[in-house]
């Protein structure tokens, strides 16, 4: 595990540094309302891809270590694809038709934006940002490193560099159009080549006993994102209903900046769920994570501590302008918070585990409550202050629920996977 995780970790630290690296050039090359602006519209548009795939990456990570027969995952990648595209056209081909997505925007903007310029563009990142997640989900689940390796350096590279060469040679259109031009395109150009690999191993054999597992799996998570994008999103909502895209700007680069937290957190997800799926038996999967989580709380809590340092240093040398300085005081927050995070998501692999997604839908309806709450009572007064505390305090009632049902199912030994899980006395 360590060797494969030191793989996709170094992977994901040139991917997610050369962004990091790569943020005062786009602090540069966009105005700080234009900045601000840019990341919310983009916040919605990936919080509508991870409602849209339906939670049917769960399926796809925990049933294909289920089955060793070539044909029996392929007729599962396949089942999985087939929902995937049904869900969409019941889905989105409605709203679209219908205009239904006007709606939406004059409930998330308080003031009007060129959506019209802006909508195909949208559209056409919902959808392939979803794909992608699909595809990577894949690429890790088989262990197809080197595919990541390709896929992942190509996005990163591309995706940075038509920005950059368009921002800095079209300087007199819109920033935030030539960002979602760049972005769309580029991505829509990779998945047609690399979605090839994907689709070649489908068994195209419609198995209705196995789309009724899939969706049974898949569905409650699909409901949970939903309280998740009410978590992870209220805060922007709200912030965006009280302060101006100058603040929002601000509070968005100490998301990025924290997102480094969340990189590790997802490099190790990736790595540690094939691991973890394939262990059998539960003492020992529970042994190995607690001690999993011991190392992380350490390793998180120097990172944060670097991760504020460097901002320092940057805003000292005017890497980052003056201007942002505001990160300083939120940015702590905004780790503590992506620390919960990666913490709560290791121990909800045991829901999954235990074919117990349900679970996941009502902790996500508790803490989406409390947030919303929160953040309606604590953004007005405290704006960006108010909303890291919010994410915190969501965020770490997540570990908590999640840690005490896992101690509820280690005292009661219950026994729910197939083949049936070994104990021991």
């Amino acid at each position: 595990m360590l060797r494969r995780l030191l793989t996709v970790l170094s992977l994901d630290i040139l991917v997610k540094a050369s962004a990091i690296i790569l943020l005062p050039v786009y602090l540069h090359l966009m105005s700080q309302e234009e900045y601000g602006s840019f990341n919310y519209i983009l916040s919605i548009t990936y919080s509508f891809s991870v409602l849209l795939n339906l939670g049917l990456y769960i399926p796809q990570s925990k049933l294909y270590h289920d089955y060793h027969d070539p044909e029996q995952r392929g007729k599962l990648i396949y089942s999985i694809n087939t929902l995937l595209v049904a869900g969409l056209v019941l889905v989105v081909l409605p709203v679209y038709l219908f205009g239904l997505d006007y709606h939406a925007v004059r409930l998330l903007f308080r003031n009007s934006i060129p959506y019209e310029r802006y909508r195909l563009w949208i559209l056409l990142l919902t959808l392939t940002s979803l794909f992608a997640y699909m595809l990577t989900n894949y690429f890790y689940t088989s262990e197809q490193i080197d595919m990541i390796k390709r896929y992942s350096l190509l996005r990163v590279f591309a995706i940075n560099g038509v920005s950059i060469l368009a921002l800095y040679f079209l300087r007199s259109q819109d920033a935030i159009e030539i960002r979602f031009m760049a972005i769309g395109s580029v991505e829509t150009l990779l998945l047609l080549i690399f979605y090839a690999r994907y689709f070649g191993r489908m068994v195209r054999k419609t198995d209705w006993k196995l789309l009724i597992k899939c969706l049974r799996l898949a569905l409650p998570v699909m409901l949970s994102s939903l309280f998740s994008i009410i978590i992870n999103f209220g805060d922007k909502f709200f912030l965006e209903k009280n302060v101006d895209y100058k603040v929002l700007s601000v509070y968005y680069l100490g998301t990025s900046c924290a997102s480094v937290i969340s990189l590790l957190s997802n490099s190790l997800q990736n790595v540690w769920l094939p691991l973890f799926f394939k262990e059998k038996d539960f003492s020992t999967n529970l042994r190995r994570t607690n001690k999993l989580v011991i190392r992380l709380i350490w390793i998180l809590a120097a990172l944060s501590i670097t991760v504020t340092i460097a901002v320092m240093v940057c805003l000292r040398w005017g890497l980052i302008p003056k201007s942002y300085s505001g990160i300083i005081y939120v940015l702590p927050l905004l780790l503590a918070g992506q620390v919960a995070v990666c913490l709560s998501l290791i121990y909800s692999n045991y829901l999954i585990y235990f074919e117990r997604t349900s679970l996941i839908l009502w902790s996500g309806l508790i803490v989406s409550i409390n947030s919303t709450l929160l953040n309606m009572t604590l953004i007005p007064v405290w704006k960006i202050y108010g909303a890291a505390m919010t994410l915190l305090f969501s965020n770490t009632s997540y570990l908590v629920i999640y840690y005490f049902i896992i101690r509820h199912y280690k005292k009661k030994r219950l026994v729910i996977h197939e083949p049936p899980i070994r104990q021991h006395q």
